[in-house]
Order: C-alpha cells, then sequence, then structure tokens
C-alpha cells in the first residue's frame, strides 16, 4: 500500500559504527587498487546509480558503496508479488479449483509487463547515467549473480508514469542508442523473496560502455531484496477478519447441511460479533469487520468449518524508500501448518489457508507460502496435527531500543524449540530468519497443548516509555484468586458462572465447583507446568529486548494438565486477547464467580490495565472457542502498517545518545595479488586516524564467511570460482567507534579445462613456416592470441611465423593466451627448438 504521509515521514538514523562499502573491479593482477576516498567527488566516477543511501531519490550521493550491498548502506527492491489488476484466478477453467502451488503462482513479477498504472509505483528506479556519445556508441546493462534471475527490469520511456510507458530490457541488455546520451532509467521489480540459502537477495547490474568493438569502462550497482516483515500489534488495526462458518473455501463448492458442530460454531459466534462491533465503536476509528470463508467441504472433511483465523495466515509488510518516506505493500503469509491428510505435493497446507489467495491477495496485497515439500511435520501426543506451524505460533514484539540498537518494527518472535519436535517446518523458520531485519527471538512453547505462544502472552498498548507493554499469564495468581472464594465460604459455587449467556443449542457448560478445581490435581499440575513456562518465557524477553518486571502485565489464567506434560486452559484465556493498536483491546469474557457484583478475574485484569491506560472491550467466545483457544485464535487482522519508523534503520544508535567518537579515513583498504585459483591475495587495511590497537579480517565467499579465514593473506581456492571474494576489516581502538570495512575484491574467475595442448607444426629451419595450434579448451575459448619470441625477444602476434636467416641458432617459443569472459586467462608455452640453416 503506497503511503505520502509527510507526518509519517521515515527518520534516518546514522549508526554508531560506520560501515564503509567499497569495490574493486575486474580480475587479474591487483596492486595498489583502492576504494575512492569519501572525500571525492561522489558524481565523478559513476556510471550507474541506485537509491544507495535509502532517502528516496536516486542522486550522486548515492555514489558511495554503490557496488556493494551492505545492512547499512545500499539500495533495495521490492518484490512484486501483489495483483494491481486484481486479475489473478482463483478457480480454474471449468470450475477446477486450482492447486495450493497453482494458487500462489500468479503475481505482478510473475510476468514481464507492468501490470497497471498502480503497478509502476512497485518499480524502484535505477538511473544509467549519460554518456558522450562522441566517446561512448552503446551501453549495455548485464544482470550479475544468482539474482539476476531473480528480477526483471524495465527501460522507462516517456514521463514514466504508465504501464505503457514501461518496455522490459533487451534479452542482450544493450539500451536504446539514442537516449543513451541523456541517461535512461530503469525500474527493477522482484520476483520472489528470499527463501533459502541459495540466494542471499541481492543483484547486480553492471553497466558496460563500448566504443565500436572495445570496451570503455564499467560500473556497477548492488541491490538486495526488501526484506518480508511481520505487522506489530501496536499497528492499528484497519479489518478484523473472523470465519464466516457458511462459505467453502473452495470457490462454487456447493455446501451442504451443516453437521450440528457447525451449527452450534455459527450460533456461538452472535455474540463475539456483537462484542467485536461494540468495541470498534468504542475505538472510534474507521475499523471493520469482515468474515472470511471457513468451510472445508472439497477435501473429505465434510462441511466442517476452521474457526482458527489467526492459525492460516501472518500479516506484514515489505516496503521501500520513496520520496515521501516508504513505498509499501501489505501481505499474507500463509501458515506452514499442514492438512493432516495431505501433507505433500501440491496441496500441502491446511484448507482454509486458501483465503490468503482467493480472498485477501489483490492491489497493494500479496500473498506469500513457503514449505519444504519433504517435511512430514513429526506426531505429539495430544497436540493436533502440526500445529506448531500455525500462525497462532508467530508473532512480532513492537519497536524497542536496546544496548544501544534500535529495532524501529520490533522483531519477530516464534514458538519453537531449535532441534526437537516442538518446531515448525524448519524451511519456514530459516526463510523468517534469512530475511536479515526483525530478528527472530525463539520462545518456548513445547509446555502448552496447542503449542501456540498466543496461549501464553499478547501485546497493548500502555502509557510507558516504550508505548507498549506484554501481557502473560499468571496461573499461580488465578488459582489464588479461586482460592480467596473458598477461603471466603463460597467453594461450593460453580467455577462457571453465565451472566445470563445463553449458548446454542448443544453447547454445554462445564460442572465444576470453585473447591473442586483448587484441589483438582490436573489443575494443579497444570498451574506448576504453565508458572514455569510463562517465566522461562519471560526470561527470554527480558535478555532479548531488556524487559524489566514493570514491563510484564501478569492477568490470571487457569492451566489445566492435558495429559501430556502440556497444558490448556479450564476458563477463558485473559492472555490471548487481541491488541488493536489502539486503546481498547479485546479480552475474552471470563465467567468465573462476581465478587461485589462483578466478575473476579475480570476486575483484578481491569485494575491492571487502568495503570497503563489501556481498556478493555470483553468479547464473549465461551463456547464458540470451547477453551481450546480464545478470541486472538479465531482472529487476524490487516493493520495500518505505516505505523513507526522505516525498518530499514535497524541496528542504529538511537537518536539523542552520545556515540563514541569515530575513526577518520586516511587511506582506504586496498588489495594485492592474483585473482586466480591456487594463488593468494593479501589485503591492506590502509590508515585510520587515530591507529587501531586491534584489526580483525574475515574472507567471505559471496556473502558467507569462511571459516579460518581471518587473516590478511587468503589462498583462492578452484570450488570457489565464479564466485565473489570479499573481506570485511574490523578497526578497533579502546573509546572510539569500531570501524567496518567490506571491501570486494571481484568474482573469482573459472578454470579453462584442458582437452588438447596447444602445438606447432613445420620444422625450425630458416625460409619455413611455423603454425601455431591452439589446442581446445572445455568451454571453449572466445579469443586466442599468439606470441612468438626468438630467445627473449618477441617477433609476432600472428598464428604463423617465417623462420629468418638471423635467428640460427636461438631458440624459439610461442605463447598461446585463450580468453573467456568470468574465465582465468589460459596461457601455454610451447617450446620449438633452436633454428637450424
Amino acid at each position: 500500500m503506497t503511503r505520502r504521509n509527510p507526518e509519517l515521514r521515515t527518520r534516518m538514523r546514522r549508526a554508531g559504527a560506520v560501515v564503509i562499502s567499497g569495490t574493486v573491479l575486474g580480475a587479474g593482477v591487483l596492486s595498489a587498487m583502492a576504494i575512492a576516498p569519501a572525500s571525492a567527488s561522489p558524481g565523478t566516477s559513476a556510471l550507474i546509480l541506485a537509491d544507495t543511501n535509502r532517502d528516496g531519490v536516486v542522486d550522486s550521493a548515492d555514489a558511495e558503496g554503490r557496488g556493494t550491498w551492505t545492512k547499512e548502506r545500499g539500495a533495495f527492491f521490492l518484490p512484486n508479488l501483489d495483483d494491481d489488476l486484481d486479475e489473478c484466478p482463483t478457480v480454474g477453467p471449468g470450475g477446477v479449483q486450482l492447486t495450493d502451488v497453482q494458487l500462489a503462482s500468479c503475481n505482478d513479477a510473475a510476468d514481464a509487463i507492468v501490470n497497471g498504472d498502480a503497478d509502476v509505483l512497485d518499480l524502484v528506479r535505477v538511473q544509467v547515467l549519460p554518456v558522450d556519445t562522441g566517446k561512448v556508441t552503446s551501453v549495455r546493462v548485464e544482470l550479475r549473480g544468482v539474482g539476476a534471475s531473480k528480477v526483471n527490469v524495465f527501460v522507462k520511456n516517456g514521463d514514466g508514469s504508465s504501464a505503457e510507458d514501461w518496455t522490459p530490457l533487451p534479452a542482450n541488455g544493450v539500451l536504446p542508442a539514442d537516449r543513451i546520451g541523456a541517461g535512461v532509467e530503469l525500474g527493477v521489480e522482484g520476483k520472489d523473496i528470499i527463501r533459502d540459502e541459495s540466494w542471499d537477495g541481492t543483484v547486480t547490474l553492471q553497466v558496460v560502455h563500448r566504443n565500436g568493438a572495445r570496451q570503455v569502462a564499467t560500473d556497477r550497482v548492488e541491490l538486495r531484496a526488501a526484506p518480508l516483515l511481520f505487522a506489530t500489534d501496536r499497528m492499528p488495526i484497519e479489518t478484523l477478519y473472523m470465519a464466516d462458518n457458511t462459505t467453502s473455501v473452495y470457490e462454487g463448492q456447493e455446501v451442504g447441511e451443516p453437521p450440528a458442530a457447525t451449527i452450534r460454531a455459527q450460533g456461538n459466534a452472535e455474540a463475539l460479533t456483537r462484542d467485536f462491533l461494540a468495541g470498534m465503536e468504542r475505538i472510534g476509528a474507521d475499523v471493520k469487520l469482515e468474515k472470511l470463508p471457513s468451510l472445508q467441504g472439497a477435501r473429505g472433511g465434510g462441511d466442517g468449518t476452521d474457526i482458527w483465523t489467526q492459525d492460516i495466515m501472518e500479516p506484514g509488510l515489505m516496503s521501500v524508500p520513496s520520496p515521501d518516506g516508504e513505498h509499501q505493500m501489505r501481505v499474507f503469509v500463509r501458515a506452514p501448518v499442514r492438512d493432516g491428510r495431505d501433507n505433500s505435493g501440491v496441496n500441502p497446507f491446511r484448507q482454509t489457508g486458501r483465503v490468503v489467495f482467493t480472498e485477501l491477495r489483490g492491489p497493494d496485497v500479496a500473498g506469500i507460502q513457503h514449505f519444504d515439500p519433504a517435511y512430514v511435520p513429526p506426531s505429539i501426543p495430544g497436540m493436533s496435527y502440526d500445529s506448531r506451524g500455525s500462525t497462532g505460533n508467530y508473532g512480532t514484539v513492537p519497536a524497542y531500543e536496546h544496548e544501544g540498537k534500535s529495532y524501529p518494527l520490533g522483531r519477530k518472535i516464534v514458538g519453537a524449540v531449535p532441534g526437537t519436535v516442538y518446531t515448525a517446518d524448519p524451511a519456514f523458520n530459516t526463510m523468517l530468519e534469512l530475511q536479515g531485519f526483525q530478528d527472530p527471538i525463539n520462545v518456548d512453547t513445547s509446555w502448552l497443548s496447542v503449542g501456540h505462544m498466543d496461549e501464553f502472552m499478547s501485546v497493548i498498548p500502555a502509557d510507558n516509555e516504550r508505548g507498549w507493554a506484554v501481557v502473560v499469564a499468571d496461573p499461580v495468581l488465578a488459582l489464588d484468586l479461586l482460592k480467596e472464594l473458598v477461603d471466603a465460604g463460597r467453594g461450593d459455587e460453580q467455577l462457571y458462572t453465565s451472566y445470563g449467556l445463553v449458548p446454542a443449542a448443544g453447547s454445554t457448560a462445564p460442572d465444576l465447583t470453585v473447591a473442586q478445581a483448587v484441589t483438582d490435581t490436573q489443575i494443579l499440575s497444570g498451574v506448576k507446568i504453565g508458572h514455569a513456562g510463562v517465566n522461562r518465557g519471560i526470561k527470554v524477553l527480558k535478555k532479548e529486548i531488556g524487559l524489566t518486571e514493570d514491563d510484564f502485565i501478569r492477568v490470571p489464567v487457569l492451566y489445566r494438565d492435558n495429559g501430556h506434560g502440556r497444558v490448556g486452559v479450564q476458563i477463558p484465556n485473559a492472555a490471548n486477547l487481541i491488541g488493536t493498536g489502539h486503546d481498547v483491546v479485546f479480552i475474552p469474557t471470563q465467567h468465573v464467580p462476581a465478587v461485589d457484583g462483578k466478575d473476579l478475574f475480570q476486575s483484578v485484569i481491569e485494575e491492571r490495565f487502568a495503570e497503563v491506560g489501556t481498556e478493555i472491550q470483553w468479547a464473549e467466545d465461551y463456547f464458540y472457542t470451547n477453551r481450546g483457544g480464545q478470541i486472538h485464535c479465531v482472529t487476524n487482522a490487516l493493520r495500518d502498517t505505516t505505523y513507526g519508523d522505516a525498518w530499514w534503520s535497524e541496528g542504529a544508535v538511537a537518536d539523542g545518545e552520545p556515540g563514541d567518537p569515530e575513526f577518520a579515513i586516511i587511506a582506504q583498504p586496498s588489495v594485492s595479488g592474483t585473482l586466480k585459483a591456487g594463488r593468494s591475495i593479501t589485503v591492506h587495511p590502509g590508515t585510520l586516524s587515530p591507529t587501531p590497537t586491534t584489526v580483525g579480517y574475515q574472507w567471505y565467499v559471496g556473502s558467507k564467511p569462511i571459516p579460518g579465514a581471518t587473516s590478511r593473506t587468503l589462498k583462492l581456492k578452484a570450488a570457489w570460482a565464479g564466485k565473489e571474494i570479499r573481506v570485511a576489516i574490523v578497526s578497533s581502538k579502546e573509546g572510539v567507534a569500531s570501524l567496518s570495512t567490506i571491501t570486494s575484491v571481484g568474482d573469482l574467475p573459472r578454470s579453462f579445462a584442458v582437452t588438447k595442448r596447444p602445438s606447432v607444426t613445420g620444422a625450425a629451419k630458416v625460409g619455413r613456416v611455423l603454425t601455431a595450434r591452439p589446442g581446445s579448451l572445455k568451454p571453449a575459448a572466445t579469443t586466442v592470441g599468439y606470441r612468438w619470441f626468438v630467445g627473449d625477444t618477441a617477433v609476432s602476434g600472428k598464428a604463423r611465423l617465417k623462420v629468418a636467416k638471423r635467428w640460427v641458432g636461438k631458440k624459439v617459443t610461442v605463447v598461446v593466451t585463450a580468453k573467456r569472459d568470468g574465465f582465468a586467462t589460459h596461457k601455454t608455452t610451447v617450446t620449438v627448438g633452436k633454428v637450424r640453416r
């Protein structure tokens, strides 16, 4: 969704640890090739520019560091996975249902065209600078690296405001000759997100200038895919979703007579719906309630309804800098939860998750799913199939600052115990980690019956320095409050109190007294398990976020051991609430006995929320959810994702905090040596003021560090051929901000395989002709050159050599040189022998 609100304009923050990115282009012998000093005029040598400094404008200020992307500096492109023309099919020809894989395959980047005028806004701009046409006759744009297949590039014609103004970059990359003198603007769209370690999200656009057949200049800019981010509960809700319980998730599917359970769900949803609408009135903002298809009849599951809307998708966003601050695309990420009846192939997912593509994907809203087709979730006794992959087990904490670093869009939270069965599809979790921002925090949820994080914690707005607090379940508090009722002589009262609620036919209230509850062995065990589990989660959040006890609001939640050492709830779970991003939040009605005319648990919760200035709308879900989960579990949300600062400033030192003095760069790093497998290269760290006391090195192949490669010299291995070699230098001195530099040495050339050595025909006799034969290489060389020597003197550069009388007694040799782009130059010396008369 494009946002152009000046009041929400992003604030860029200067990092305390400055990162300078430099590039040494080309291969061959490197000697004293320093990066251009930062003080040099930034536009003097740039031939191509993108928004490297992330201010939303492409200009000369983007020249520094353009060739190598870093987290602190570098341009982004947007994975263009929405459907701006709203034309993606939701059903196949003749009403045949599309598979999960087919549904996800349609988006604006799936073709090589700009899909309508609105789609123009999803292109990021790259400027190919003007050339002197007297010196440059052609300009070619090349896509380099793995990312070359991950983007579409378009050439702008006209003013670029309409789809017709953009045409695909030709396959040969050559720009229109009649326009290169004025410069050419490109538009780049991403075809996918970062999914696994086969791609780090970057793509290099290299521009090559030629004068006739001769290459005269080259330059490049590196861009990275904008990360997939999760929305936070601090972002205001625009649309609240819940199941409609009447419509099939399969388009056009006939719905038969619903079973009794579905009829009960339909009836019991009425009270919850009324409370949601009442809460929206109290919020006063333009918030709406929308119901999504939830019947699953087409896959052998009868006409049963799936009410757990939270567990099928996670809302998020992707965005890039724009002249007005930020250009956004909202996203729904389908939960990596297997259906249980068909956990592989083209339909691996829980059926209701189809709504991500059939109902929600459209203009400015993308749908994404990711999974490992070979993954089969381990079964866990007492836990619903693959519950760990439900998105009730995923969430975020909002923006915060800790230990000098800022997280302007917070961090993802994953309910998982890595390395155990209490983890969702590892491929999905890896995908989240590889986004590079909102670094996920793992919280143990193995102690919960359903295994979801929202069973014990939620985020609400709060009148404190952070602007938010964490609500956590407190089973000991719940048990103590009930014991007080027993001590007051009220133990014989029913634990469940109806307060006038009339459930749908077939729904029955539990029969348990307060006295029975406080002595029930399963409840006592559940309280013990829950208390330990909640405290483990709190410990993690304190460590990772810097929360203190004052940042937690403990609410009574009565857990019960499910018989497998994990816990569910006995009464509605007050920690399973809906943070609306407004000052009114939704919490499930409690239904325990009243004290002084008011539900005991609700009174305690209201007192605690009043302390942080947050109001509560109680929402009736007792018989709708059957306590398998509460109102957060049965809802989802589309949020205003413009709330907060720009995510790309993540990691920067907070505004107003004094930082350490910084190093001044006197001379930039450089690299010497030969960029060839088997040879060694050496980095020279340059000169800083003041002089660092320690200098550390780390060499990289592409984006991956080379284990043990931490000295100044690196011996190049053939296995790295075709990959970029980089070196990071970290300079440190007490009292000075550490300085990191990243230098790209270039792509390590591949090596030819010799299938036939060069040779020479003819005799080394006066007057005879010697002919050099090139032999053969794999792959074939594109150019082959010859240099004849008599003794140490070069005498000819042609394939044939006529033997002269003056060379009698001297040795004749020929050097055959084979070349091909991306391959190390291959030289072979063939000795002919001494010249005879």
